[in-house]
């Protein structure tokens, strides 16, 4: 049975609710995934599908919600423009990830691809098949999200991998809002997290 849920986007004014079908239930639980009230703000969100009409409102307010949280967690700018967010077949997603490197040495597995962030575009692309119906889901959002702040402030890194240190630890800090981690949703032990946010020279 699919159940109905909401994501509220809270303010001091007044509160917006957006209607949307749930996707996942906590495993064993038979309940709903609770929303949770993002630290230092107003925004209470809770992982829904944002498929069918409304889409893309439900999205704009997200990201509103997100950016406050990250601008007061991690000290960025808010956010003077929203991403794009589109979504791409595994295909379009492997081109975008490995523009830089010989179609030869691309990764064979293109499902390891979950989002890419494009700097020019200042777009977010998303997996056709995401929905945000798990915290997991919507924390690959985040993760990008950190990356169009990094981008539109005009951040700069000493290698790439230095980027992604703060998009990983936000990426950590909002899948435990949810109970959850990288470890545990996602695979990536410390190890693998210490190659991916440390310059390789």
């Amino acid at each position: 049975m699919r159940l109905t849920a909401s994501i509220i986007v809270l303010t001091a004014a007044f509160a917006t609710t957006i209607h949307c079908t749930l996707a996942q239930q906590v495993a064993g639980s038979g309940s709903a995934v609770p929303g949770v009230l993002l630290p230092g703000t107003n925004h209470v969100v809770a992982p829904a599908s944002f498929a069918g009409p409304g889409r893309e409102r439900s999205l704009t307010d997200l990201q509103n919600a997100i950016g406050d949280w990250l601008a007061l967690e991690f000290g960025l700018s808010k956010i003077p423009t929203q991403a794009t967010v589109a979504f791409a077949p595994a295909s379009r997603m492997a081109s975008l990830r490995f523009r830089d490197v010989a179609s030869d040495q691309w990764s064979n597995d293109k499902s390891e691809i979950l989002a890419v962030y494009d700097d020019d575009a200042r777009t977010i692309f998303l997996p056709e098949g995401w929905t945000g119906g798990t915290a997991a889901e919507l924390s690959v959002l985040v993760h990008e999200m950190v990356h169009h702040l990094q981008n539109v402030g005009g951040l700069k890194f000493a290698c790439p991998e230095e980027r992604e240190k703060m998009a990983y630890e936000a990426q950590e800090h909002w899948l435990q809002l949810f109970g959850g981690s990288l470890e545990a949703d996602f695979k990536l032990d410390p190890f693998t997290m210490l190659v991916r946010t440390n310059c390789h020279y």
